[in-house]
């Protein structure tokens, strides 16, 4: 397998979207189509799904994806170890994030007034939280206050943001101001893949309400929009997570107190030099969602 080829199989699995996909690469529809082809015919599987004039990754596909970012997310790392820049350590901060969109906005406006402090940002998936090694890469980590159990890192608290359900427009929930997790009991839910930390939230939220989900699908943040616009099922999100991903045509339900908010926090390691750009950092993240 060819980076070029999976470089391009990433931004179609993205946008979803052959035209916009060939345009955003400077290539023709064809050909980008023909790469496609050829990696599937390479793999042995079929990656996307036609529906009408659309293309929507599939199973296949999401498993694909996720290596991808992996090996993508490395080949950042490396060029970051190897880097031969001049720019003072001091000035360049190594960000992990347990989210792969709720910090985004954020960190954009950062490095927009701050142009002189590199931010590298990288995913911390599930089963790298506990791992000392994949830790340790970081200078911060953005997660959530429960994902990190190691004593040596220590948590500064961000923002707090509250639970709701996902439902299509036409569910009997729809209309609902206000709902307890207990209620959705009997529910098909569409959840994330358990690769990601807030799984966990979710899981220890249905626990806490009485009940084990009946899950009818494990997906990537693609994916699941599109399972409950077509009234699939319901899911599990914040409400800062549905205004970072701009959900629409979705009916959002704001979950009790007795769900508990999930509790965003930046973490760092112990006995480190307190260095003034993370803290310049730390502050403006506080700051942007008191805001916002």
């Amino acid at each position: 397998m060819q980076l070029l080829h999976l470089y391009y199989f990433k931004l179609l699995a993205e946008n979803e979207h052959l035209l916009n996909t060939a345009k955003q690469i400077h290539i023709s529809p064809p050909a980008l189509s023909s790469t496609i082809s050829k990696l599937e015919s390479e793999l042995n599987v079929k990656l996307f799904d036609r529906v009408g004039r659309n293309i929507r990754l599939n199973d296949n596909g999401k498993v694909l994806y996720t290596h991808v970012c992996t090996i993508f997310s490395e080949l950042d790392q490396i060029k970051a170890d190897f880097s031969t820049d001049q720019t003072p350590s001091q000035h360049k901060i190594h960000v992990g994030v347990a989210s792969p969109t709720i910090w985004n906005d954020a960190i954009s406006s950062f490095m927009l007034i701050h142009p002189d402090i590199a931010i590298q940002h990288s995913m911390v998936y599930a089963d790298q939280i506990d791992d000392n090694d994949q830790l340790n890469r970081f200078d911060l980590i953005l997660a959530d206050f429960s994902d990190i159990k190691n004593r040596s890192w220590e948590s500064v608290m961000i923002t707090k943001t509250t639970p709701v359900l996902l439902v299509n427009k036409d569910h009997p929930f729809a209309k609902r101001k206000i709902l307890a997790l207990s209620e959705a009991r009997g529910e098909n839910f569409i959840v994330l893949n358990k690769e990601y930390t807030f799984r966990s939230y979710f899981d220890d939220c249905c626990k806490k309400a009485g009940f084990i989900p009946k899950i009818i699908a494990e997906t990537s943040y693609l994916l699941k929009d599109q399972l409950i616009k077509k009234g699939s099922g319901i899911s599990f999100s914040t409400q800062l997570s549905v205004s970072s991903n701009n959900i629409s045509d979705i009916s959002v339900i704001p979950l009790d107190s007795s769900t508990p908010p999930r509790i965003l926090c930046a973490f760092q390691k112990k006995g480190n030099i307190k260095n003034p750009d993370i803290q310049l950092f730390q502050e403006h993240l506080i700051q942007y969602y008191k805001d916002n």
